[in-house]
């Protein structure tokens, strides 16, 4: 009897082993070790579209969107679901012709083909979960496949949406011709009807990037009217969208004024994230036009206050205004030593930071602090292990230049 139940437990044990060994599995993109011939085959099968990640061994982009994007249950179920999921080095092996045949040239480009290896749609680049699922999503759909958007736009078919479609598909296929539906969309642009119809807020949503632009420009004069008439989160991304870009122009042009009223729409917004970024405008203002005493006087104010807990944003500021990519001129021993304070800080609140230990060690190394330089240095070294290989050659250098001080 003590056999049998030693048997059953044993038997009960490797099938949770199992189990949980499948649902891990399932919670991520499984790609399969395939050449790109079985792919396709695969895919003739199955009657699904091809997958493909191009990606490179040192490509830090691509390590970010395998341990954040490809492992959540969203993604992986909608990818396992609907794609033969390949990847493929694009500086190795069989991934060198695939990168030479499909104009692979940034890191990471995803193709998504068909069972005879024709492009039906291409995105590239680090991006959040909701738009690399909606990535997947209009590349399962026939309205956004490249050979439909070509033929239809050589066809001569100029209807306002499928023109922004074709806009936003072909901008990483072939930019002359998405260039040539934007000159469309433009003409449209010049018609008020146009710009206050329901698919003129859509171009507006989609080609409006800076306040000079066609699109923004007339958001920005049109406030009121759009305020009233479109999606209340639509108009609000809309507009920070713009301000954003706005704020780094106003620091650039020394235009206070207007800096100011930027500011105060970031910091008396209620959401502690906005608060934050208006933190970090503000930073970036007195590092480009304030005194020492000024710089120190506010990030003292931030580090014991709002950014308190914000480790990244801290190491950020102190890598910032530290070295030789500075704001403004080259930065002084006060502020230098300012940076240290706020880089020490950033390490004490997150040590298993590579980016906060590197930047730890660099200023220590600016400011001859061997010992200290050395610790963190090594502290970096051992956290690029989880890093690029890339990464880890800078690290290994950072150790040499501490250690040479």
């Amino acid at each position: 009897m003590n056999v049998n139940k030693s048997l059953v437990q044993i038997t009960v044990t490797l099938v949770l082993i199992l189990f949980h060994i499948n649902a891990n599995a399932q919670s991520s993109i499984q790609f399969q070790k395939l050449s790109l011939a079985e792919a396709k085959a695969k895919a003739k099968k199955e009657n699904k579209l091809i997958f493909l990640d191009g990606y490179t061994s040192w490509c830090a982009p691509c390590k970010w969107m395998e341990g954040n994007v490809f492992n959540q249950a969203a993604i992986a179920d909608y990818y396992n679901t609907n794609f033969i999921n390949t990847k493929f080095d694009c500086e190795v092996g069989e991934g060198i012709e695939i990168a030479k045949k499909y104009n692979i040239r940034s890191f990471p480009t995803y193709l998504f083909l068909d069972s005879e290896g024709v492009l039906v749609y291409r995105t590239q680049s680090r991006m959040e979960m909701d738009e690399f699922l909606k990535e997947g999503q209009q590349a399962n759909n026939k309205d956004f496949h490249i050979p439909t958007l070509q033929a239809r736009y050589a066809a001569g078919e100029r209807d306002p949406a499928f023109l922004l479609r074709h806009i936003e598909v072909m901008k990483n296929v072939d930019p002359k011709e998405s260039q040539s539906a934007r000159a469309a969309v433009d003409e449209l642009a010049k018609n008020e009807d146009f710009m206050k119809s329901e698919i003129g807020w859509k171009a507006i949503m989609q080609l409006g990037q800076t306040g000079t632009d066609p699109y923004g420009s007339y958001f920005l004069k049109n406030k009121a009217y759009f305020k009233e008439h479109v999606p209340a989160a639509e108009f609000l991304a809309k507009e920070q969208q713009l301000l954003r870009f706005a704020m780094y122009g106003y620091i650039r042009d020394k235009n206070k004024e207007e800096f100011q009223k930027g500011l105060q729409y970031f910091t008396s917004n209620p959401d502690q994230e906005a608060q934050i970024e208006g933190a970090m405008y503000e930073v970036e203002w007195v590092a480009s036009h304030g005194t020492d005493d000024d710089f120190i006087q506010l990030t003292d104010k931030l580090r014991k206050g709002l950014l308190k807990d914000q480790a990244e944003r801290l190491s950020f500021i102190a890598r910032r205004n530290s070295g030789k990519y500075a704001t403004g001129s080259t930065p002084t021993g006060a502020r230098v030593l300012q940076c240290y304070v706020l880089a020490k800080q950033a390490v004490e609140l997150e040590e298993d930071s590579y980016s906060n230990q590197g930047t730890l060690a660099e200023i220590c190394i600016l400011l001859n602090k061997k010992q200290e330089a050395i610790k963190a240095a090594e502290a970096a070294r051992a956290l690029a292990e989880f890093e690029t290989s890339k990464i880890i050659k800078i690290a290994d250098k950072l150790v040499e230049r501490a250690k040479s001080i």
